[in-house]
């Protein structure tokens, strides 16, 4: 008794020795701490979660809002495609600045545009209904072409990017000098367009904003190009002018500047050689008659002959004669492609760029508005109401002698040269996230 009693006497004056409940104590605090560990673990999961979903959705919406303009891009490429081109009048910017379009997931989804009313105040048709900031003017709507799981950019945005007076800013050649880039200017090329589109996925929304062009067709500035010199001259009823032509009227627009009547890459005077005295000046343009120049730059034909020849709308056979046949004309450029030798015989009229892989042969009437691209020889005989090109002749030559007579007018023209960029798909030019 007395053993036990001290015993507790010693537990009463020292609690610390006293560790009965110690263990559970412990027990339940570890508990605690995972509890928290776990809650918050949990937590960060769930947010990272959230995290991930959320970008992933802007990711997507961003996405989406390229695959609109995209849309565009290609709806506005072919304007011959009736049934999906969204684009403007072919070359009607300079009396249609306002030009603008919609391209929209549905009806009435391009109030979604907080930009949408300014159209109202800007001075210009946009609708192209003849009024200018009529009541309620806003840019006409064109439905995606997309069918069933449609990518969802609800509306997207297009117009011509304009100056501060309300001019078209072009993207082109403007010095006419293929040594130089080309540049955004108001006289050369044809117009930057801004496009907007609004992409979304799910609560996400993403907006961006690109401008976009036609690279220029670049060629050197002579009525004909040829890589060799060795040309035969019959007659004088040709004309090989490198006087600036209207392909409209054909008459020379007084004031523009001249360019050569030819250009080569081998001996100018070889050119000049073959013209007989009376035949002089059948070749005119920038300095003395005959105008005939050595060029400065080097065209890669064969380059130039695939880039196009991959847009190729047209394919002929291959060592064939055609007569009678429409490929176009100055405001409906087309790419026609023959593989081999073509012989034109007559009453064959186009615009854009004929190319032909082997010798071509003219014989009877013909007319193109743009460039003729042949990597053998040419042969122009005439016949008929004559051979007429506005714009260029470009000749690789081969291995037999190239011949320029009959009623052959090759006449340069900025005009019909200046539409080819018309067979070049629009490419972004700038881009930014609004």
């Amino acid at each position: 008794m007395t053993g036990r009693r001290k015993a507790s006497e010693m537990n009463r004056r020292n609690p610390m020795m006293n560790e009965n409940g110690t263990a559970m104590v412990i027990a339940l605090l570890a508990l605690i701490v995972l509890t928290i560990l776990g809650t918050l673990f949990l937590a960060q999961t769930k947010t990272e979660t959230q995290i991930a979903g959320l970008d992933q959705r802007s990711n997507q919406a961003l996405m989406h809002a390229e695959a609109g303009y995209a849309e565009v891009l290609a709806r506005m490429s072919d304007s011959k495609d009736s049934v999906n081109y969204m684009g403007p009048q072919a070359y009607g910017w300079t009396t249609q600045q306002g030009w603008g379009r919609y391209l929209v997931l549905a009806n009435g989804n391009s109030s979604q545009d907080p930009n949408r009313s300014r159209t109202g105040s800007d001075g210009l048709d946009n609708d192209l209904d003849g009024t200018v900031d009529e009541s309620g003017e806003v840019y006409p709507e064109t439905l995606t072409r997309q069918g069933g799981n449609a990518i969802n950019y609800p509306w997207v945005q297009v117009h011509y990017k304009l100056n501060a007076t309300n001019q078209v800013i072009l993207f082109g050649d403007s010095d006419r000098n293929m040594n130089t880039p080309p540049q955004a200017n108001l006289t050369w090329g044809l117009p930057i367009i801004v496009i907007t589109a609004r992409g979304g996925q799910g609560s996400s929304r993403r907006t961006v904003e690109v401008e976009a062009v036609r690279p220029p067709f670049e060629i050197p500035d002579g009525a004909i190009y040829t890589e060799v010199d060795n040309f035969k001259f019959n007659g004088t009823q040709f004309l090989v002018s490198g006087k600036d032509h209207d392909p409209v009227t054909g008459a020379v627009i007084v004031g523009n500047p001249e360019v050569p009547g030819m250009l080569t890459t081998g001996n100018p005077g070889n050119i000049s050689g073959a013209l007989s005295g009376q035949q002089t000046n059948n070749i005119e343009g920038m300095g003395a008659e005959p105008s005939v120049s050595r060029a400065t730059v080097d065209v890669n034909l064969q380059t130039l002959h695939d880039t196009y020849m991959a847009q190729r709308q047209v394919t002929l056979k291959a060592d064939t004669t055609i007569s009678g046949v429409s490929f176009g004309d100055l405001d409906h450029y087309t790419c026609v492609y023959c593989p081999g030798n073509l012989h034109v015989s007559g009453n064959t009229t186009g615009g854009g760029i004929l190319i032909v892989d082997g010798d071509i042969t003219f014989s009877g009437s013909f007319t193109w508005y743009g460039v003729v691209l042949v990597m053998g020889s040419v042969t122009f005989t005439g016949g008929g109401a004559g051979i007429h090109v506005y714009g260029s002749v470009l000749t690789k030559g081969g291995m037999n002698q190239e011949v320029v007579g009959g009623n052959a007018d090759i006449f340069y023209s900025t005009q019909a040269l200046n539409r080819l960029t018309a067979l070049s798909p629009y490419v972004v030019y700038n881009w930014r996230e609004l």
